[in-house]
Order: C-alpha cells, then structure tokens, then sequence
C-alpha cells in the first residue's frame, strides 16, 4: 500500500496516552488548557460550536491514494459533518468531531497510513511541495521525495511536537516558486549547479498578523545536506526561539530579534556539528508517475464545453500519454458521495493521482489522456465542483473564517459565493482574468494566504452609530513568481463585506478593459490599479445606519448581526508552556481567597493547592510532564531542589505535599507563600527562550547534579529509541546531562551501550517500577 509518509512506531503509544488524557480532560483531573495545549499538537482543535472539534490530516507534499481519501470520506461521513475539507496547507480536515469518537477517527486514520500529529500547536506541521511535482517539464527536479522523507523523519523526532511556535517546510520544484519558500520557516527551491542537484534555500519567512519576507540561508547546498539544515534549524529554533510571547515567538521574530550575523552564528554552531554525519541524509524513495492498465470503458466526450474544460483545467504531463487535471471546488469542499466516486474512479489508475492543492482544490495526476472523458463527466457531476466555471473561481482562497474558528471575525465562505453570485451574472469577460487571485481571510491572520494574493482581503469590525458590521481591510499586489523576488501585498484601503461583491465587478471590469495595455497585472497596479481601489473604496464608504439598512451589518451568510461575543482564544498557537500562567493564575487567585474568611480545612486545602502549582509551575521547562500529584513533588524536588534552583530549605514543605499531609501545611503558611514567590523569581530570571541561569546555581553547589533535558522514550522500539537519543545529545553542550525513560528488556539492555560506543558517559541506571531511567553526560 503506497503511502506518502512513514508512521513512527511510537504513535500508538502517543495514541494511549491522547486517550488517558481525553478522559482526564472529561473527568476534571486535566485542566482545559493543558488539554488544549494537548490535543492540538496532534491536530484537533475545537470549533465555535461546544464539544465539537475539526480534526486535520497530515498529506506530505499534498499527497493522498485514493485508499485513503476514501477512508477518510466514511470517517466524515460516520462521525462528522460528511465532507472533506481542503486547506490552504496543502492537507484535509474533518469537521464536526464529537469528543467521544476522537480516538476511533484517529486509530482508523492510523490504519491507512495518516496521522493528525504536527496538525496544530508548535510543532512541525505539514511539509508542502509544489503540487506539479514529478510531472511537469517546467521542473529543475522533483523535490516530492525530499518532502515525503523529511516528513517521516521529522514525525519520528520527539522534539518536532514543542517547539516555541510552529515550525512550516516547503520545496519548490523551479523558479516560479510555487511553494512559496520565501513566506515559510525554512524554504527549498531545486537548483542544480555544475551539474550537481541542491538547493537555494530561505528561512525565516512566515505571514500572520506581521508578515516578514524570508533570508537567503544558503545559495546552493547539495541535495544530501536537506536533513541537516532542517535538524540545525529546528535545534536552534528550540534553544534560543521565544516562549514567553506567542505574539513574536515564530522564527522570522527569532530573526528580527538576533539579526543576521547571530542568527546565522547560533545556526551553524547546530549545523557544523552535524553537516558532516552523511547517515544522517535523507532517504529518498521517489514514487513513479504512471498508470496501471485498465478495463474501464472509454466515454468519448467532445463539444465546447469539453474543449474549454480542458483548456482551462488539464495539462499535459511530462510522462507521454499522462494528464494532470485542476479539480476546482467550492470553498474547498467535497462530500462524502463526490469523494467516493471519485476515489473509486482514480483506483482504476492506481494509487498515485491525487494532491492537495494549496487554493483548497484537488490535483490529479497520472490520467491517461484516452480517459479525459470519463474524468470530465465524474468531475461535472460531483456536487461542489466548480470546474465548468472560469479559472478566476479556482484560483479564489478563502479560510473557514467564523463558522467555525474561534478568531474569525467575518464569514469568507459566505463572501466568496456572493462573490462568484455577482461575476457569473454579470456581462465581464472573465476568461479575460481567470489568472487573478483573489484571497480572502476571516481575520488578520492569513489562513485565506492574503498577503500574497493579487487582490486580498481580511476581515475586521467596522463601526457606524454604535452597531458593529462586517468589514475588510483591501489589499494588493502580493506576487510569488520568482524564487527570492516575493512581495506582500500592500494593504490600501477598506470597505464594508457587503458592497464587495459590487467592488470586484467594478475592479475586474476596469482591469479586463485596460489589462491588455500593460506587460503585467502589477504594471496595472502601478499605473492606475491602487489608485482605481481607492477610488472604488471611496464609492462604497457610506454605510448607512443601522435603522436604514440592518443587511450592511448582518455577513454574508449570516442570519444575525455582527458579534464578537463569540470570538475566542487562538487554538493553533497552544502549547505546554501555557500551563506556567495557568499555576500562576492559580496561585494568585488561591492566595487572594486566603485573605478572606476560611475554616481550618479551607485553608489547608488553598495552601495545598498553591504549593502543587508552585511545584508543577515550571517543571515543563524541564521537559517534564507529571500525570499525578506525587509525581510534581518528587520531579519538582530532583530537578528543582536538589540541583539548588530552589533553596533546599523548602524541601520539607515539598515532602509534605508529596505525602499528601494537608493538615500539617496550616503551620507553614509563609513558607508555601516564599516558595511561591521563589518559583516566580526564578521564571521571571529566565530568558526569553526559557532557560535558567546555571551557572550561578551550579557555583552554589558545585556537587548537584544538573539535568539539561529529560526524554520520554518508553514505547519507542530498538534502534530508533538510541537514534532519538542520539539526536538530543547533538543538541547539547559537552558535560551537560540528558536523562532518557526506557522500556525494560532490549531497550534498556542496548541503548545504554550504543551510547557509551558513542564516547558518552552512563551516570546512573535506575528501575523505576516498570521502565528505566537512565542518566547520560555528554563528552
């Protein structure tokens, strides 16, 4: 069975664990933003509506087998809304998710060779490629193999899962640049030199609220070097990125903040210690682009309709006789019954045919060109295809938007139909500008990819006589056609979401009359195109009141007025780290409530209840995780106590807690208050990337023993239990201490001995009821 990715050994365990949590989350014993921070790394995130969740899949390089779609269509169909769902990062999402079947979506997704794991949260999430890929004559090379193994490797990696933001990956197979490598983390454009394949190669891009362009890293490094650029940056990412603030936590801040020389300097202190280790190269496993011999009858289909659908949407492959064919849908969606007949459709060819585009459409590949008939019909049936319309349909983006996302504050999906409503009526020539994209987003952040659009928008509130209505900011003039040459759109204007559709088809109709007069839709914008905006903007500014016409405040698709009551906080950006404001919350509120009037046993219960947040507070900058309460005492005391972070004169208190012995805490009120504000003294003392000052520590009492990082390696099968490990002694400094867990059996009989192969010196080896811990420093 083909697959586009290899799943780790360890994700059944992680699956185990995901669902202990869910029912601790149920039961009360999880707080919701652990939880959160929890689920979203393995890509579930909750929608507007309570207890129902969306669920993204992880589709390498946008691919998919017909298998899988299929599957994938039956979860939608049985636990969901009852359709797929395609993004703007090239992968699916289900929608509709009840909590309760989570797990059973997960562990069937699972059974077909998908995970959801780097969905969301801060960790290395869907790795893009162009789409054209292996098919097109236009490519340098294929660059799908590179995405596809740097996939599997990095979902082996336990430290791809909490980083201090996300981490996005993508290849462009040439020049044109068609992944967008300069608007992610770490960008690949296929080069060759001196007859050698490598790459040009970007980082530090990344849109959102405040997009930065990315920086030239490398001008050419070989093909084999792939693996290490990204280890070297996802190390250094994780050492020095900012934890603290999820607002400038991305790697294009990290950029900003150390500016180039230092930021290259921290990059090739990870980079040279690794550059060199060619076990470490990928292992590429290219697909063939072929078609397997079938039965199926031939339907010829010819007529104008069939000509200008495959003018508009097919194109010839590079394989002789293959054909690569532009699903278009509406709003990136495709129901149970259309997915199913077109998996069933494409098994007739095999299983390499279907990519996910990044315009929330579907690209086939691998057609023998004889069956473009049959394809035609299937796609002219399927209920939300788009495909008999103009390209400037398939080329629109738009997110979720506020149906479902808990920051949207417009309704895109709504727009964009009003919006092909008013063209498809109107008397524009819109062959004319089938090659405008038009990119909308519900909020600032740029899940609709506004930014790069020639015509953007995202929305906001705007505000006439006390009410609130939808609004977008206008922007334009995005262009990603040159591999290092990308600009942002710029914003212009706004305007009310209700007179847009009226702005585009005076906008279009200006364009495709004068389009013809300039070398470029740029040269237009420059010439007369921003000032036509403006000028547009202006046409459409006067909102009338509320009383005068309450539609200009109810969005598109909406069937009330503008709210913000139902507004949330971020899901995408949750993480472990959240949890250090939560104790400190807790902390804060349960020593107010003692000031007050409590009974004996009230204030034995808040002074325990301080003491367990003022332990657990920090453990996670530790890279601990404890599941129960004696185990945030006894981590709290060795990596706390012990190593002097904290002054040993707590430890009694701390033993208490660990016993559970509320009633002796009444007596130790200032004590539980010092270790509190202790705690909070050492957070405050951290960097941004949330490291301690050691070394004073360590002067105080040279005798500790300090441990860098802890791992959690039960579950994870010989070899890849020592490669794991070996990848986080590579991170590390000479003499600092990993502590790694271990089955007991094979794991703890070989991995110990591979490291001390390795040079590496085994400190401690200790049972620990059914695994081991073992404590390694590095040399």
């Amino acid at each position: 069975m083909l697959t586009f990715y290899d799943i780790p050994e360890s994700l059944t365990a992680e699956h185990k664990q995901l669902e202990k949590d869910i029912a601790g989350f149920l039961d009360g014993s999880i707080n919701p933003v652990k939880f959160k921070a929890i689920r979203v790394a393995f890509g579930i995130y909750e929608q507007r509506l309570p207890n129902t969740y969306m669920i993204r899949i992880r589709c390498a390089g946008g691919g998919i087998t017909p298998l899988q779609l299929k599957k994938v269509a039956v979860l939608a169909k049985t636990y969901g809304s009852g359709e797929i769902h395609f993004t703007t990062r090239s992968e699916i999402q289900l929608h509709d998710i009840l909590i309760e079947n989570i797990m059973t979506v997960l562990r069937e997704l699972k059974s077909c060779g998908l995970s959801t794991r780097g969905g969301g949260g801060n960790t290395v999430r869907n790795i893009l490629c162009s789409t054209d890929s292996g098919i097109t004559e236009d490519e340098i090379f294929d660059v799908e193999p590179y995405a596809i193994a740097l996939t599997s490797r990095m979902m082996a990696e336990s430290d791809s899962w909490n980083l201090p933001r996300k981490f996005k990956i993508a290849f462009s197979n040439n020049r044109k640049d068609t992944a967008f490598t300069q608007v992610t983390c770490l960008g690949f454009v296929a080069k060759i030199l001196d007859g050698k394949k490598g790459f040009e190669v970007y980082c530090a891009g990344g849109m959102g609220a405040n997009p930065i362009l990315g920086n030239l890293l490398f001008d050419f490094v070989p093909e084999n070097k792939v693996y290490h650029i990204t280890r070297a940056l996802k190390v250094m990412f994780d050492k020095h990125g900012n934890r603290r603030s999820k607002n400038t936590s991305r790697i294009k801040y990290l950029w900003k903040k150390l500016q180039r020389e230092e930021f290259i300097q921290l990059f090739e202190e990870e980079y040279n210690k690794i550059k060199d280790d060619n076990l470490l190269s990928l292992d590429l496993q290219p697909t063939p682009n072929e078609a397997k011999e079938t039965s199926l009858p031939i339907e010829i289909i010819s007529g104008e309709n069939f000509d200008k659908w495959k003018e508009r949407y097919v194109t010839s492959q590079k394989q002789s006789g293959l054909s690569s064919i532009f699903v278009s849908l509406r709003l990136g969606d495709l129901l149970y019954q259309d997915a199913v007949k077109l998996t069933n459709f494409l098994s007739n060819f095999g299983e390499n045919n279907i990519r996910c585009e990044r315009k929330q459409n579907i690209r086939l590949r691998n057609i023998p060109e004889k069956y473009l008939g049959n394809a035609y019909n299937l796609i002219m049936g399927l209920e939300q295809t788009l495909s008999y319309l103009p390209k400037i349909f398939a080329e629109m983006v738009n997110c979720t938007g506020a149906q479902t996302c808990k920051l949207g504050i417009c309704l895109p999906r709504g727009l964009s139909d009003a919006v092909r409503d008013k063209l498809i009526t109107s008397d524009l020539n819109l062959e004319n500008v089938s090659d405008l994209r038009i990119h909308i987003s519900g909020c600032p952040n740029t899940c609709g990819l506004h930014h790069i659009a020639d015509l953007g928008f995202f929305g906001k509130v705007g505000r006439n006589g006390g009410y609130m209505y939808p609004s977008y900011n206008v922007l334009a003039g995005g262009n990603t056609n040159e591999a290092g040459n990308t600009i942002y759109a710029q914003q212009v204007d706004e305007i009310s979401a209700k007179f847009i559709p009226d702005f585009l088809h005076d906008f279009l109709k200006v364009y495709s009359e004068k389009k013809n007069e300039f070398k470029t839709y740029q040269h237009f914008l420059d010439d007369c195109g921003m000032n036509l905006i403006t000028i547009l903007c202006d046409k459409y500014r006067e909102v009338p009141t509320f009383e005068e016409d309450n539609s200009i405040y109810i969005d598109w698709g909406a069937s009330k007025p503008l709210s913000l009551k139902e507004i949330g906080t971020a899901e995408c950006s949750a993480g472990m780290f959240d949890m250090i404001n939560v104790d400190k919350k807790i902390i804060k509120d349960t020593q107010k409530l003692l000031t007050g009037s409590v009974t004996t046993g009230e204030k034995e219960n808040y002074l325990y209840i301080i003491l367990h947040s003022a332990c657990r507070m920090l453990l996670v900058t530790r890279g601990l995780d404890a599941k129960t309460d004696k185990q945030v005492f006894e981590m709290f005391m060795k990596h706390f106590v012990t190593t002097n972070l904290v002054d040993s004169s707590f430890m009694d208190i701390v033993v208490l807690g660990k016993l559970g012995l509320k009633s002796e805490l009444f007596s130790h009120e200032d004590h539980i208050n010092e270790l509190a504000k202790a705690v909070n003294d050492l957070y405050s003392s951290m960097d941004d990337s949330l490291r301690f000052n050691k070394g004073k520590k360590e002067e105080e009492n040279p005798e500790a023993v300090q441990v860098e990082n802890v791992k959690d390696f039960r579950g994870v099968a010989c070899p890849m239990n020592f490669v794991k490990t070996k990848m986080e002694l590579s991170k590390m400094q000479v003499s600092e201490k990993l502590e790694i867990l271990l089955d007991d059996g094979a794991p703890i009989e070989n991995v110990p001995r591979s490291v001390q192969s390795e040079g590496h010196k085994i400190l401690e080896k200790e049972k620990d009821g059914d695994h081991w811990r073992v404590l390694i420093e590095k040399v």
